[in-house]
């Protein structure tokens, strides 16, 4: 399906994140990685929290907290990253934060990343990274299907680490799943 009307207008699709028949089943094993990589006794947001498959299986030992821009059941924080300001979550209520498949639908994440790194000292997080430079015919030819996907953003891997080391992150693990990067970024204690 074609969204560019929402893209274009750098908008959230609340009507298409509202329907659960949009959050597909081939999302759960990342989200299942993910978990996995949250350390034990971590008190943890998740952004984009969709079908709460993150909090079936993160270690008995953490919290969690969903969070999303329509309310996901009970304790869910109903936040649209897309409209700034964005809250003050409260003085270090999270350790982690998950961020699986939300970073493309942001227009501006370095904003996000400034508020972020204000919440959190750790960010588990995965991003279809491009391959493609801007103007080279594959660059062309990924940023047509990723406006096509609803995505607003467009970063190579290594614009992405930089990102957060300009915000104090170090990047602790990398690595790939399908057409996922999953990252481990976190600031020193």
């Amino acid at each position: 399906m074609l969204r560019p009307l929402a893209t274009v207008m750098q908008k959230t699709d609340h009507r298409r994140w509202s329907d659960l028949t949009n959050l597909e089943e081939s999302w759960q094993p990342r989200t299942v990685r993910a978990a996995e990589l949250v350390p034990k006794n971590s008190r943890v947001i998740e952004f984009g929290a969709g079908r709460r498959t993150l909090e079936r299986h993160l270690d008995p030992s953490c919290s969690y907290t969903p969070s999303d821009i329509v309310d996901r059941g009970p304790g869910t924080i109903v936040l649209n990253l897309n409209e700034p300001p964005l809250p003050d979550l409260g003085a270090d209520a999270y350790d982690v934060a998950v961020i699986m498949g939300v970073l493309e639908y942001l227009r501006d994440v370095p904003s996000v990343l400034d508020w972020l790194a204000g919440q959190v000292c750790t960010c588990v997080l995965s991003y279809c990274c491009t391959q493609g430079s801007r103007y080279s015919p594959r660059g062309v030819i990924e940023r047509f299907y990723r406006l096509r996907a609803g995505w607003m953003n467009h970063y190579r891997e290594d614009a992405l680490r930089t990102l957060f080391s300009e915000r104090g992150f170090d990047t602790l693990h990398t690595e790939t799943m399908g057409n996922n990067r999953l990252f481990v970024f976190a600031r020193p204690a």
